[in-house]
């Protein structure tokens, strides 16, 4: 039963269509219904020390946000923007990693997306070719300390489980902080060959500098009374006029292709590809033409703003079709086109659920559009969003106590969960962070999915599960024979795994066995552990391997054969390196 309920999980993981707070409740349930885990220690998850932790770093991290350091960085990366593009990306990398070690990297990466875009205008070059460092150095830093992402306390959690005591606050620091030069040094030498050297084929959205829409989806409306009914595509011209490409054309809900035989019928909603300035700005009441599912046409009187909003991985919208939030209603805003994956969405905008990622172009009234900002998750890329000025004292005082609160820690004046409780409490009462923008930043998802795993890791050991995993690995004599070439195996298993499961999830399921594979072979659990925390974070082989992947594909420009164009020999590199450092750092015996 425990190995069904295990399996299953690994499937909706690697489905990647179920949210992970829904898995990590199916799994509490199977565990609860089949009382392989008795129900006194069925919930233990949501008070283990990995589920306190990452809900409260990530409440910590939010003071750094909230405070405007994070935006004084993003400002110093804009001030060296004259330099070239190997210094940028030094300094970016450099920039971006440090508070990783801190702070969430999708949060972070996030709001230096904008900044990177403008930079790059700036100096002309692609957006890919400092996006990409950008997030890379971004899940490298968290790898600084062993609160730097939800995968070192997981881990952390395991060796703990083990019967092992746990690695300190900067136990990693030294390994994390040579495999960030690494990372440096490959992405500013081999990794500026591999990056794409033009463009995206398919140009997009907004250039914020000039004020100018670029080509984008839409979709148009024949509404009843156009003198283009009956008409094929051959005989009107208003379409080429406009420099507008007609793409697909929905006729009683079908969507069928178009050519110049093609007759135009009431109702008829087009996909069009195109200068969103002429759509806007053109003579469309004569014509009969309207924004698909809205009574007003594309000929606007009144003054209106046009935005890209890039949904994070905290956006209220994730999962749910544009028809269904009712942006229009609950916002005054309207969706001209969506671009997702590198490329612009074919498809009925009113179908697609969105999800992390999305570039979403909307329009709205200026004061509509500014009350975005409320929004957790939006991410505005030509027209980015800026805080409320703070009191210059909080941008010092809220790293010092940050620190200071680890470093009670790390000294062993208070235990690490008590230290972080004491690190908000002092952020909140100082008014750096307002207790509602700290529940806002905590990411509930991973904190009920870590705690529905942290029992099944549990069942997985108590029945043996774990015990057969680590025989299976150690029937390679040859191997388990040299803890090195083992370090190399769990990390090519974990660095493949993270492509499906995520980074949480690997850690989760492999982190156990690296454990128990070293009480088998006799010696100490924590460079076998480490290689599993190090591969899930230095493989980017695809963009569903972390959420800041998925994050910088659509403002990048970035297609899945990018990131294995650049993620293989990354890995392989990283790998070697891991290889050669985790048994300095952390000695087998």
């Amino acid at each position: 039963m425990v190995l069904s309920i295990f399996v299953i999980a690994m499937i909706l993981l690697a489905s990647n269509r179920v949210r992970i707070d829904l898995i990590g409740l199916i799994v509490l349930l199977g565990l609860g219904l089949t009382g392989v885990v008795p129900s006194s220690q069925l919930f233990d998850g949501f008070s283990s020390e990995a589920a306190i932790l990452i809900a409260g770093m990530l409440a910590l991290g939010e003071g750094l946000v909230a405070s405007g350091v994070t935006e004084a960085l993003a400002n110093f990366v804009r001030k060296m923007g004259q330099g070239h593009e190997r210094r940028l990306a030094i300094v970016l990398m450099i920039v971006s990693a440090l508070p990783s070690a801190f702070i969430s990297d999708v949060g972070l990466v996030g709001m230096f997306i904008p900044v990177v875009r403008s930079l790059t205008r700036r100096v002309q070059i692609p957006a890919s070719r400092l996006l990409m460092p950008l997030g890379i150095a971004a899940t490298f830093g968290g790898l600084l300390t062993m609160v730097g992402s939800a995968g070192n306390i997981v881990g952390n959690q395991a060796l703990v489980t083990a019967g092992y005591r746990p690695l300190g606050i900067f136990g990693i620091t030294p390994l994390g902080f040579l495999l960030l030069l690494s990372g440096v040094a490959f992405m500013t030498t081999i990794g500026r060959i591999l990056l794409p050297k033009t463009p995206p084929s398919t140009t997009m959205l907004l250039d914020a500098d000039e004020g100018h829409l670029r080509q984008f989806v839409s979709e148009l409306k024949i509404l009843p009374d156009s003198p283009l009914i009956g008409k094929s595509l051959d005989q009107v011209h208003f379409f080429s006029d406009h420099g507008i490409t007609i793409l697909r054309r929905i006729h009683d809900e079908q969507i069928m292709t178009v050519n110049g035989k093609t007759i135009l019928a009431p109702n008829d909603i087009l996909l069009v590809l195109g200068d969103v300035d002429q759509l806007l700005e053109s003579d469309s009441v004569q014509w009969g033409v309207g924004i698909a599912g809205e009574s007003t046409t594309l000929s606007l009187k009144e003054h209106v703003d046009v935005v890209e909003l890039l949904l994070g991985h905290r956006a209220p919208w994730l999962g749910r079709t544009v028809v269904q939030l009712n942006l229009r209603q609950r916002y005054g805003i309207s969706v001209l086109g969506i671009y997702r994956d590198g490329q612009l969405l074919l498809q009925r905008l009113a179908t697609v659920r969105l999800r992390t990622g999305d570039i979403l172009l909307v329009q709205g009234a200026p004061e509509s559009v500014a009350a975005l900002r409320g929004l957790h998750g939006l991410i505005p890329l030509n027209a980015p969003i800026t805080r409320r000025a703070q009191p210059s004292y909080r941008l010092w005082l809220s790293p010092a106590i940050l620190l200071g609160s680890l470093l009670l820690a790390a000294f062993g004046v208070m235990g690490l969960r008590l230290a972080i409780v004491l690190g908000v409490a002092l952020m909140a009462g100082t008014g750096i962070l307002s207790l509602s923008n700290a529940y806002n930043a905590i990411e509930w998802r991973i904190v009920v999915f870590v705690a529905g795993m942290i029992p099944l890791g549990s069942a997985l050991i108590s029945t043996g599960i774990t015990h057969h995993m680590v025989h299976a690995l150690a029937l390679w004599k040859s191997v388990a024979l040299h803890p090195v070439l083992m370090i190399a195996v769990l990390f090519v298993i974990a660095a493949i795994l993270t492509q499906v499961l995520s980074n949480i999830a690997t850690v989760l399921v492999m982190a156990p066995v690296a454990a128990e594979l070293a009480k088998t072979l006799h010696l100490l659990p924590y460079p076998f552990v480490m290689a599993v925390i190090v591969a899930v974070s230095v493989s980017p082989l695809t963009p569903l391997a972390n959420k800041v992947d998925l994050l910088i594909m659509g403002p990048g420009g970035f297609r899945y054969g990018d990131f294995l164009r650049l993620g293989i020999p990354l890995s392989l590199v990283m790998g070697i390196v891991t290889t050669l450092l985790i048994p300095i750092f952390f000695p087998f015996h």
